[in-house]
């Protein structure tokens, strides 16, 4: 098993109309069997945080990654 880093991100407009990425949260994840699972456990812990039906009212996207710390699966909402 892996651990994992799952990274839940607003996607925003800058004052000048530029797009960006806003950090909302990040979700550890210890241990999972694959980048799917953990994926899928960092939505339940994020919505059990936050205590909403879905993290999509607070996140656009979520990018998980090892622990090592390379990209594996992103998630849009």
């Amino acid at each position: 098993m892996t651990q994992y880093r799952v990274k839940f991100y607003k996607d925003l407009l800058s004052s000048d109309g530029h797009p960006f990425k806003c950090l909302q949260r990040i979700v550890e994840i210890r241990h999972a069997r694959s980048a799917d699972r953990a994926l899928k456990a960092a939505q339940c812990r994020y919505e059990r945080l936050t205590k909403t039906p879905s993290w999509k009212l607070y996140a656009d996207t979520a990018e998980t990654e090892n622990a090592e710390g390379s990209a594996e699966r992103r998630a849009r909402a």
